[in-house]
């Protein structure tokens, strides 16, 4: 199965259903934010809400969903369209790594739940704001 545009409920269906707490707080958040029209969605806005959790989640210490979560989103990624590739990597990972504050290093706390292409395309988005000396300055275990 493809995960694209056309299929993008899908999309948020594989990566919400596996944490039971993410599944519920999602389904409320859609509720909200759209009533009774969920035909009409931001995509790039449902996704951040994704982030936010994320990241309440890991400053909580509640991370014991978060390996089966970042494995559908690997399974997304090696499996999607460039809209859903961008959706993920700008939407997702740049919405975690732009809400972590002083307290959360975004460069490795991230790295031992990140399956192998997310932990690079995570790498190369932070590589695409920093270039690429955060790599020789930190001791990670990431590709070039």
């Amino acid at each position: 199965m493809e995960f694209s545009q056309r299929n993008i409920i899908d999309v948020f269906e594989r990566i919400t259903s596996v944490d039971y707490k993410l599944k519920i707080h999602f389904d409320s958040y859609l509720r909200e934010e759209y009533k009774d029209n969920l035909t009409e969605r931001f995509d790039y806005i449902d996704i951040s809400e994704i982030s936010r959790f994320i990241i309440e989640e890991f400053k909580l210490g509640q991370t014991n969903s978060f390996d089966p979560f970042f494995i559908q989103v690997e399974i997304v990624l090696l499996d999607c369209d460039d809209y859903v590739n961008d959706l993920i990597v700008i939407g997702l990972f740049e919405g975690i790594q732009n809400i972590c504050d002083r307290d959360i290093d975004y460069y490795t706390k991230f790295n031992k739940w990140l399956k192998p292409l997310s932990k690079h395309k995570w790498a190369k988005l932070i590589d695409s704001w920093e270039g690429e000396d955060w790599r020789e300055n930190i001791d990670c275990v990431v590709q070039k």
